[in-house]
């Protein structure tokens, strides 16, 4: 299942990066066009928040062990940055 997921949002990663953003072209939509087009987005949308949600689920405590260790890592570096300024103000 999450091979599958994963499989899933690298395909979904790849065709994204792969597209091209298109040419502004003048179009002009009817209030029901634009509702319509409302309409297939968000079923599509809705059809793919399964899949968002196992990957976001999969992956999230790995995201959260990252962000931890990257506060702590900045949270160190401040550290260091400050005890060698005090260091040297006072020789």
């Amino acid at each position: 299942m999450k091979t599958r997921c994963l499989l899933s949002s690298v395909f979904l990663a790849a065709l994204l990066a792969g597209c091209e953003p298109p040419e502004e072209a003048p179009i002009r939509l009817t209030s029901r066009e634009r509702i319509r087009i409302d309409t297939l987005a968000s079923q599509q949308i809705d059809g793919l928040r399964p899949i968002m949600d196992s990957i976001c689920d999969a992956s999230y405590q790995e995201m959260i062990e990252r962000a931890v260790d990257s506060l702590v890592k900045e949270r160190r570096a401040e550290e260091e940055k400050l005890r060698a300024r005090i260091q040297r103000e006072q020789q």
